[in-house]
């Protein structure tokens, strides 16, 4: 009996909820806290590297390879599409030496117009 009369004089505990960083609908569960890092973030070095493009010419700017200096063999002065006069130097004999107008002008490369023209009128008669 002693315990009916404690109960039924102590109100009936609601349980309440405090949010405490988000007032977000979906919880905390999104919501992070900022922490310090653990680790340091790691140093990373940067040396002065020399570059020499294919010309000759060089600039220096930094990078994280140890290597001092790089020599480019294709770079923007002597490939096609970063430079079209070079391009445009071989195209002329390159014509002459590929394609199927190469592969004709080599075919008939002794042959004359007259010759051509000659044969042709006769097998048309």
């Amino acid at each position: 009996m002693a315990l009916s009369l404690v109960q039924t004089l102590r109100p009936p505990t609601v349980p309440t909820f405090v949010r405490a960083l988000s007032t977000s609908p979906y919880g905390r569960t999104h919501v992070w806290k900022k922490r310090a890092p653990k680790l340091p973030k790691p140093f990373v070095p940067h040396f002065p590297q020399r570059v020499v493009l294919a010309d000759g010419s060089s600039f220096i700017h930094h990078t994280t390879s140890p290597r001092g200096t790089f020599r480019s063999t294709r770079d923007t002065t002597n490939n096609p599409l970063w430079n079209s006069l070079v391009a445009r130097e071989g195209e002329e004999e390159e014509g002459k030496l590929v394609g199927r107008m190469g592969r004709f002008s080599k075919k008939f490369e002794g042959m004359e117009i007259s010759d051509i023209e000659v044969e042709g009128s006769s097998s048309k008669e």
